[in-house]
């Protein structure tokens, strides 16, 4: 479906010296008096020189013993990591007890009376401070969250969780779930003590380890927050507690919706106690034709996607925002099927793909195989060509569905690899989650899970670039997108000027007229063998579009905000082998000094996510 609105519409919218004080004259006057306390304080000085040339070896030395230590310590972790990895529980116990004591020698090497009166000095303070704040934060993750995790990872081996006979052992998970949530504290607190400092006045021989530090904590940072947050949630949401049941919405990126795709098969799942089984399956062409929006929808969400978001579970993707589009799956299944809904997954076939890399290949009703290799065309682009009839369309998605579902839940494959694809997929914004829970909720949010609409992540500014089909086909799977951006300029008010190039391209075949009538589309919206979309630009939060340049005329966006952000919006109608561009400058908000986080729709050959280097730490 298409919102009416949508079209040549949206594009024809233009887008002192200080003064000499009297005590001055004064002042010149010497006497006799004053050069005898002179010589006083000479004297005083010079004893005071010898003293710290005493200090400045006394902390050299320390520095050196310090530096050794730091070293020693750094591999130490290398060492740790590839005994964690090999399993070697024995081997990892007595290189913490080493790193341990490297990281307590560098800590104490920075203390004491001289390093506290040399952080003090106007000169060399900051500096000293900062390699301070190093061996301090070295020693707390030694001493404090490397054995919380380690204990937390001889609890829960990946691989024993693994279902068995469709279970998962929710108790391993809880038992170790006080120790990760600890470790992560460590983590986090170290990691804003090394954020707090400012690198900028400092000596490169300081600032250059004070950034490499502080980059490999954060990203420790991001892997125990989410480790933390799996530990707390998994087992209330698979069932623990009690029966849980999701709604998964299976988006199909040959339809482009603004978080992947069509949502053209929808699945009911049943959590309880670990065990989770698909208990029904729809099409989402069953679950439309609503009155009205089940749920009210704003002003800009109207003008922006139509009542169709609210009334046409194959429409709930059109925003960007995949709470919102869980939260109106959620009534739409509720007052359409019934029962009670506590929560909304969503997956695409590149996710899917990735779940088989790791789970090998299965073998479908029909007798075929589905591997990670063939995954993504049969399910965009080979279905359609090979099977006219849409209802056989949908049964063939249900069974897919089913089929990889059923490899995860029995354990084939191997475990960690499983977890590694479902990681990398909430990366690629093709696997999201939102839960009908307030506080579940409030941890899933700003995860890679959460696919929320955002406009800034910390200090970082968080672009959009999202497509919505215009055609009500399938030639999606022929469309790539590009985004090729670039901050060029780091503004005093910390916000920064970021040039893009967003490309839409058709790969459709010359004669794509003549494909199959389902996959070129059954309405005549544009001519056969064409591909419509619209493409929402979100700028980050606080920002906007300063100017945009089109190819191919004429010029001109839909201006709207939604949730606050700037957006515009641009219909592209290209014929195959056509290009559609927007070339763009857009200015992020204020004190927006870190990397810019580019978000947008995965699409069959591209994924949802880029990160472009700030133009404030170049």
């Amino acid at each position: 479906m298409t919102h009416p609105g949508w079209g040549d519409g949206w594009n024809a919218q233009p887008v002192p010296e200080a003064p000499q004080h009297p005590e001055m004259v004064r002042r010149r006057r010497t006497s006799a008096k004053r050069a005898r306390r002179r010589r006083t304080v000479l004297l005083s000085v010079g004893i005071a020189a010898v003293a710290l040339v005493g200090a400045g070896v006394w902390l050299a030395l320390d520095a050196v013993r310090a530096s050794d230590a730091l070293q020693a310590a750094r591999d130490d972790v290398r060492i740790l990591q590839e005994q964690v990895t090999a399993g070697d529980a024995a081997a990892a116990d007595r290189t913490l007890v080493q790193l341990q004591a490297h990281a307590s020698t560098a800590k104490s090497s920075t203390t004491g009376p001289v390093w506290t009166v040399a952080s003090s000095l106007p000169w060399a303070g900051d500096d000293v401070s900062a390699v301070r704040t190093i061996a301090r934060t070295v020693d707390d993750l030694a001493q404090h969250a490397l054995p919380s995790l380690m204990e937390a990872t001889t609890l829960v081996d990946p691989a024993a969780l693994a279902p068995v006979d469709g279970r998962v052992d929710l108790g391993l998970l809880t038992q170790a779930a006080p120790q990760i949530v600890a470790a992560d504290a460590s983590v986090q607190l170290s990691a804003q003590q090394l954020d707090d400092i400012d690198t900028a006045g400092l000596l490169g021989l300081v600032a250059e380890p004070v950034e490499l530090l502080r980059d490999q904590v954060k990203d420790v940072a991001v892997t125990t927050a989410t480790a933390a947050r799996a530990a707390e949630l998994v087992p209330a949401m698979m069932g623990a507690d009690g029966p849980r049941n999701y709604v998964v919405l299976v988006q199909n990126n040959a339809e482009q919706r603004a978080t992947g795709g069509i949502p053209g098969s929808v699945l009911l799942l049943h959590a309880e106690d670990g065990a989770v089984a698909v208990v029904e399956q729809r099409s989402g062409g069953s679950l439309s034709g609503l009155a009205e929006p089940v749920l009210p929808l704003t002003d800009p969400e109207n003008l922006l996607f139509g009542p169709l978001l609210g009334t046409d579970m194959r429409d709930v993707t059109f925003t960007p925002d995949f709470p919102r589009s869980g939260a109106l799956a959620k009534a739409i299944w509720e007052r359409e099927v019934g029962g009670t809904v506590d929560g909304v997954l969503s997956v695409d076939p590149g996710a899917l793909a990735l779940v088989l890399g790791a789970t090998g290949p299965v073998t479908m009703p029909d007798g075929s195989v589905l591997t990670v290799e063939n995954a993504v065309q049969v399910l965009l682009n080979g279905v359609y060509l090979d099977m006219p009839d849409p209802r056989d369309q949908d049964a063939y998605f249900a069974g897919t569905s089913a089929a990889v579902f059923g490899a995860v839940v029995s354990g084939q494959g191997d475990a960690p690899a499983v977890l590694d694809a479902l990681a990398e997929a909430a990366r690629q914004g093709r696997l999201m989650l939102w839960s009908a829970a307030e506080d579940e909720q409030a941890r899933l949010a700003g995860t890679v899970l959460s696919g929320e609409l955002r406009g800034v992540d910390g200090d970082s500014p968080v672009l959009g670039v999202y497509l919505n089909d215009g055609t009500q086909a399938k030639m999606g799977y022929y469309l790539d997108l590009t985004v090729d951006a670039e901050a060029t300029e780091c503004r005093p008010d910390g916000s920064q000027l970021v040039h893009a190039v967003v490309t839409l391209t058709s790969t459709a075949p010359a004669d794509a007229a003549e494909l199959p009538a389902y996959l070129v589309g059954l309405d005549n919206i544009v001519p056969l063998g064409e591909i419509r979309t619209n493409v929402l630009i979100y700028a980050p939060e606080g920002g906007g579009i300063e100017s945009v340049r089109v190819k191919p005329d004429p010029q001109g966006l839909f201006a709207q905000f939604h949730d606050g952000l700037a957006v515009g919006g641009r219909t592209f109608t290209l014929k195959p082998g056509e290009s559609g561009t927007l070339d763009l400058d857009i200015v992020t908000g204020r004190k927006q000094t870190g990397d810019v986080h580019i978000r947008s729709t995965p699409t069959a050959r591209q994924k949802g996510d880029a990160v472009v280097t700030s133009s404030c730490e170049m």
